[in-house]
Parts: structure tokens; C-alpha cells; sequence
């Protein structure tokens, strides 16, 4: 028996199974950001509609009766879009996760269930709350599973998709809101207009962020789009919301105008998901052909490592 020769066998051995394991690591992370990555696109859904009831709830509850159906039908959307959060909940692990989701279902019942007895006001707010929670959550995914790591290679595209622009069309969806309503009431008091003028400020300072992660980005092609028309959207705030004694523009064509600049934005946010979808493509791709390289060089190690315990014995 030659115990010294155990030792090159052992290291042979371990290298080999740790080699393997640390490729399988990458491989799996690798699909765990690709999956996490379509959550993120499925609540995408509920970042645009929910805003979008918010807008048509302030304006009905502020007066405007022709509103009334829409939110119905916008409802049903609404609901269809959040069985994403269900099939979410039976997935994680996670307890901040599993935590927020059930703020969000909780929350969008309130919502739904007591609109009609809810003043413009507070109706806004919970629905404001109920948009930040589906920010925090899309941030969540994002963190868990190293989406926003500095190690992973895209750091400013995933922050500018899962963060900025968010953020962008959650600023905006807040000033169309509050603006519809002051058009249907055709005056915005002193409250307003100091809430409606940080939001335009927001609005520039987010979309200002976003630019400068994307500048010279090749998938940020909607980008100078996005701008353009979400700075006309915020110079018809200005003029004839936040200017103006007595507000004559309609109601439905301020939400048509915030609407408009809105879906820029998620045109934009469509963009830069689907180029951090081939971008993750491209690294689980690379990732699986190491990983099957590994299995090949570990079996090469192993079979020296069997010879020399062979020999030991």
C-alpha cells in the first residue's frame, strides 16, 4: 500500500468535482436571471395598467361620469395580469417576496372592492402605494437573483430596465393622473400644483438618469423618442394645467397625452428588456458549453485520481 499516493488522487479528485460544480453554478444562475428576467417583463403589465385605473379613478370620482366603464373593463385587464403574482407566491422562498406580493393582492382587492366610496384623494394614494410596491418588488427579483450584480457585465442596462425607466413611467402615470383630475374639475388648487410640479421635476431628473446609463447603449433606440414626447407631455402640464387661472383643456385629452408619453417609455423599457434577455442568452449559452467542458475535464482528472488510489492499494 502507497498511502503518499492518496493525496495527488484526492487533489485530483476534488479539483475536478469542484471545477464541475462551480460551472454548474454559473449555468444555473445563468437560468435563474433569464427566468427572473420574464417575471420582471410579466409585472411590466401591471406597472402599465394599474397607473393607467389610477387616472381613470381620479377623474371619475372628481366628476367626469364617462370614465365609469372604462375603469370596469380596465379592471378585468388588471385582474388577468395578476395571476403573475400568484404563480410568483408559489415559487419563492423568499419571505420579503412572498411578503410583498401579498401587500399587492390585498391591496388591489381594497382598491377594487371600495373605489366608489373613496375620495379622489385617498384613492389616489392607495393606488400610488400599491404602484411603489410593484416597483419594490420588480427591484427584489431583480437583486435575488444578481440581475444588478457589478459582476455581471450589464450592470447599467439592467439598473436603467429595472429601475430608471420604471421609475420613469410610474412619475409619469402620477402627473397624468393628478393633471386629469384637475382638468375634470377645470381648476388646480395650490396642493396640486405643488405635487404636479415636483412630479415634472421627478419626471426630468428619472428619465436625466436614465439617459446617462444608456448613453452610446445601441438597444436604447427608443430613447430619444421616449424624451421628446414625454418633455411635450410635461410643457402641456406647465401651460395649460399649472399656467392657466381656469383649466379649458378636456380631461380625456390630458390622459390621452400622458398616455401617449407613457407608452413611449414602455416602448423604451420593452427595448432594453428584450436586449437584457439576448444579453443573458448569449452568457447561458456560454455558460452551458463550459459547463459540459467541465464535465469532460473532470472525468479526465478522475481517471488518473482512480489509477493512482488503485496504485496506493
Amino acid at each position: 500500500m502507497i498511502p503518499l499516493l492518496l493525496l495527488p488522487a484526492g487533489i485530483l479528485a476534488v479539483g475536478g468535482y469542484l471545477f464541475q460544480h462551480l460551472r454548474g453554478q454559473r449555468c444555473r444562475q445563468a437560468r435563474q436571471r433569464l427566468a427572473a428576467l420574464e417575471e420582471i417583463r410579466g409585472l411590466r403589465q401591471l406597472l402599465e395598467k394599474i397607473p393607467q385605473h389610477r387616472g381613470m379613478a381620479n377623474a371619475f370620482l372628481q366628476g367626469d361620469a364617462s370614465f365609469g366603464a372604462k375603469l370596469q373593463t380596465q379592471q378585468q385587464h388588471i385582474d388577468a395580469d395578476a395571476r403573475i403574482l400568484t404563480r410568483l407566491a408559489g415559487q419563492t422562498s423568499c419571505r420579503v417576496v412572498s411578503e410583498r406580493i401579498q401587500r399587492i393582492e390585498a391591496q388591489w382587492s381594497t382598491i377594487k372592492q371600495e373605489l366608489q366610496r373613496l375620495s379622489s384623494t385617498r384613492s389616489f394614494d392607495l393606488h400610488s402605494e400599491l404602484v411603489g410596491e410593484i416597483l419594490y418588488l420588480i427591484n427584489d427579483l431583480g437583486e435575488k437573483q444578481g440581475l444588478l450584480d457589478e459582476d455581471s457585465g450589464f450592470t447599467q442596462l439592467a439598473n436603467a430596465a429595472i429601475n430608471l425607466v420604471p421609475l420613469v413611467t410610474e412619475t409619469q402615470g402620477q402627473a397624468r393622473g393628478m393633471a386629469t383630475g384637475a382638468a375634470a374639475q377645470q381648476e388646480c388648487g395650490i396642493p396640486e400644483q405643488v405635487k404636479l410640479r415636483y412630479l415634472l421635476a421627478r419626471t426630468r431628473s428619472a428619465i436625466g438618469m436614465a439617459k446617462g446609463e444608456l448613453q452610446g447603449n445601441a438597444e436604447a433606440r427608443g430613447l430619444n423618442d421616449s424624451l421628446a414626447t414625454t418633455e411635450d407631455f410635461l410643457q402641456l402640464l406647465e401651460t395649460r394645467i399649472l399656467e392657466t387661472p381656469r383649466i379649458d383643456i378636456p380631461p380625456g385629452e390630458v390622459f390621452a397625452a400622458g398616455t401617449q408619453a407613457i407608452g413611449r417609455s414602455f416602448v423604451l423599457l420593452d427595448q432594453l428588456i428584450d436586449a437584457l434577455r439576448q444579453q443573458l442568452e448569449v452568457k447561458a449559452k456560454r455558460c452551458g458549453r463550459q459547463w459540459r467542458l467541465s464535465q469532460v475535464t473532470a472525468t479526465t482528472l478522475l481517471a488518473p485520481a482512480a489509477w493512482l488510489v488503485q496504485l496506493a492499494v
